[in-house]
């Protein structure tokens, strides 16, 4: 970075000194154009060093009660042979609204859920509420996926709390 503010500085005495139409100013402003690189990259280094906030959570805490928050009407839809005991336990459901997606769980394993009876009205827990509100208002159609995989759609019946 020294290097490059030292070229550019040279190249600015070059442009000062040159008679006007030549070569010689033109090389100079070149060389005086390097200080943009250098300033970018003291930016990016400055940036780096900044710290950084706590990342989402991907995963409910270990032992975390449920806490129904959203109450919704599903509709499973057919899955492929197989599908329902190659789902893992620990696996969550995604809510997904347009080209949203918000994690969720029941108040038992997807697993079960998917291999369970039948049941129109669920309460799910969501793993970030606050994003997911302003989607998901009463009345929203939503697909629920486990993994790629649609495995029921439905609607929001109401917030639970």
């Amino acid at each position: 970075m020294a290097v490059m503010l030292a070229l550019a500085a040279a190249g600015g005495v070059i442009r000062a000194l040159a008679p006007a139409p030549s070569v010689l100013r033109d090389v100079g402003t070149l060389m005086l154009v390097l200080w943009l690189p250098a300033i970018g990259n003291l930016l990016a280094y400055l940036m780096g060093k900044l710290p950084r906030g706590e990342p989402p959570p991907t995963q409910f805490p270990p032992g975390s009660p449920f806490l129904p928050q959203l109450e919704v009407q599903l509709e499973r839809q057919l899955l492929p042979p197989g599908f329902v005991q190659a789902v893992p336990e620990d696996l969550l459901a995604v809510v997904l609204v347009g080209r949203r997606g918000f994690s969720a769980r029941f108040d038992q394993p997807l697993r079960t859920w998917l291999g369970g009876g039948d049941g129109s009205a669920w309460t799910l827990q969501l793993l970030r509420p606050d994003s997911a509100r302003a989607h998901l208002r009463a009345g929203t159609a939503f697909h629920l996926l486990a993994g790629t995989q649609v495995v029921a759609k439905g609607t929001v019946v109401r917030a639970c709390a």
